[in-house]
Parts: C-alpha cells; structure tokens; sequence
C-alpha cells in the first residue's frame, strides 16, 4: 500500500510543477505587469529567489516521493537496519562523505546560510534605489516630482495634493530657498495631520494621479491602525505605521487615464496602445495589513495620465469642482 501512497504524491507533485510552469502564460496566474522603472529589478530579486528555492523545493519532493516507494513496508515483514557503506555505490559515497548526523547537521545550515547571504547582498541596490530616503526625490525643475500626502484609515485612502499653483511653483527651472521649504513643508506633520496645511489643498479620497514618466512621491501615514500601501502594478509595497510618516517614490512607465467625453470624467484601465478599455490596465492600492474588518474593501486606485497637460487639467477640473460656491450679488431696488 506504501508503494501506492507514494505514486499518489508523486502525480500530486508532477501536477503541481506542471500548472507552475504553465501559470506565466495564462493571465491573471502569474505577477501583474511591472510598470514602473524599478519594477524590472524587484522581479529579477523575486526570479532569483524563486529558483533558488524551487529547486531544492523540487529536489527534496522528488527524494521524499523515491524514498516513499523504495523503503514503503509490506505487510508481515518485519524492518532491518542497513549501513549504508554496505549498499555501495551512491550511498556509500554518500556515508564517506557524511558518516554521522553531525556533518550533515553542518552541511545543511552552511548551504542555507551561504544562500540567505547571497540574497542579502544580491538584494541591496535594489533595495537602496526604491527605500532609501537619501536618494528620495527632491525639488530640482521639471524633475521635482508630485507630492502628496496618503492618509490611511479604516477603510479608505485619503489623498491630498498641493493645489495646481504650488505644484507648478515646485516645477520652475528657477526654484529659490522660499520655494524649497514650501515643498519640505509640505511632508511636515503632527502625529499624522500635516504641520502646514493649505486651503487650497485638493483632497480626494481613493486615488492617486500622476502622469507617465513623473516621479510622485507619496507622504505615507496612517490615523489609526497598521495598514500597508501596496501596489503590484508599480512593485511599491509600505506599511503605515501609527505616529510616523514615510516617503515612498516610484515612476511610472505607462498610462492608463482618458478624459472620457461620453462621461465628462477621467477613467482608468484604458489602453493606449489599442486605444480600448482594458481592465489589464485597472491598477489597485490595496491594503496588504489585516486592519479590521473592512479590510477588503480598502481598495483604491492609481491614475496614470498620458501627459502632463492632461493631469493639471485633472487637477485644476477638482479645484474648481471643490471651490466653495459664490454667493450671487443682491441687486439694490431703485427708490
């Protein structure tokens, strides 16, 4: 009965391995499309580990299955021990080399070892590139990238941006000492309200927008309990954590926003490439961090626009759409 157990994992495995190797050619089994420019490294960290591991993965399945079936017991026999030198060949090299559970102690926590630190420095350029604050973007001209502020709380995504002046104020080639502690005080906060806010900031709940090839950087809290902005488009993926603000940066690569005539609104998941909808191009921030019971509802979504025209034109449309009505001028009766 033991050989059949042992048959029995062996196709488990086998249809395992084999959806595995299937699973990058059918859509929505494999990674989401990398969009932004550090999304290619990350992938290259998550391909080496992924080897790495599902070789010895594989390796140790396959022995475990071939052992199953060479030593399964039968029934009304009764066990007897074996040195392994006596058996020759594989296995008497193989007692040569590890005659005791010692060595083989040492040589399965050295291999491990030597692995974890290959990852470790395999890992740091990368690492460094997306998380390091020194090389966190700054204001520099028309590489001064948007900043806004992402407030999580059960269950949503609060966005603020600057208005569409200070914004373009930031991205001037002639940029002074007044205009420079404008955008630091922007990421200036108590706790997790901004220091400094301004009237004309533009709140939105739910959406970040940037456009193809700007750099935003995202001031990164949260009001209440642990949650983590994470976006698999753009491999940006931060825990928000209670009395902290962390800056998180990444660039996108493509667009995905339209002005839709029909509508009168800016829509995501549209292909510029076809020039058709395309839910392929829906890009989420989802909250990777149980935080209550909302959890799953904690979706928001990234906008990305074509141009930089088409995304202050978003901007200046919510302004005015925000903007406190005027009250009409009463009209004087004539005596």
């Amino acid at each position: 009965m033991g050989k059949w157990w042992s048959a029995l994992f062996g196709i488990v495995m086998l249809a395992c391995l084999g959806m595995f190797m299937v699973a990058p050619f059918v859509p929505t089994w494999w990674l989401p499309e990398g969009v932004s420019t550090h999304s290619g490294q990350v992938d290259a960290l998550f391909y080496i580990i992924l080897y790495i591991t599902g070789f010895f993965f594989v390796l140790t399945e396959a022995l475990l299955v071939y052992f199953m079936y060479k030593y399964a017991g039968q029934p009304g026999t009764t066990p007897r021990p074996t040195e392994p030198a006596a058996q020759g060949g594989f296995y008497a090299m193989l007692h040569r080399w590890f005659p005791d559970a010692h060595r083989v102690e040492v040589a399965w926590t050295i291999v491990p070892a030597l692995i974890l630190l290959f990852i470790a420095f395999a890992q740091v350029p990368t690492w460094l590139e997306i998380k390091d604050r020194s090389r966190k973007p700054a204001i520099g001209g028309e590489k001064t990238p948007i900043q806004c502020h992402v407030s999580a709380r059960q269950f949503e995504w609060r966005v603020r941006y600057p208005s569409s002046q200070r914004l373009r104020n930031w991205q001037t080639f002639t940029t002074n000492e007044k205009t420079i502690a404008d955008f630091k005080s922007f990421a200036s906060f108590d706790g997790a309200k901004p220091r400094h806010p301004h009237l004309d900031d533009v709140p939105v709940v739910n959406e970040v927008h940037t456009w193809k090839g700007q750099t935003i950087l995202v001031q990164l809290n949260t009001i209440d309990v642990i949650h983590s902005f994470n976006v698999p488009h753009m491999r940006v993926k931060q825990d928000a954590l209670p009395g902290r603000t962390i800056p998180v940066w990444f660039t996108p690569t493509k667009a995905n926003t339209r002005y839709n005539e029909e509508t009168k609104r800016w829509e995501d998941a549209f292909n510029f490439t076809t020039g058709k909808p395309d839910m392929g191009y829906r890009w989420e921030i989802a909250c990777a961090e149980l935080c209550g019971w909302g959890h799953h509802r904690m979706i928001g979504r990234i906008y990305v626009h074509e141009n930089k025209a088409d995304f202050y034109r978003w901007l200046e449309h919510v302004e005015q759409s925000q903007a406190p009505p005027t009250k009409p001028q009463q009209k004087v009766a004539a005596r």
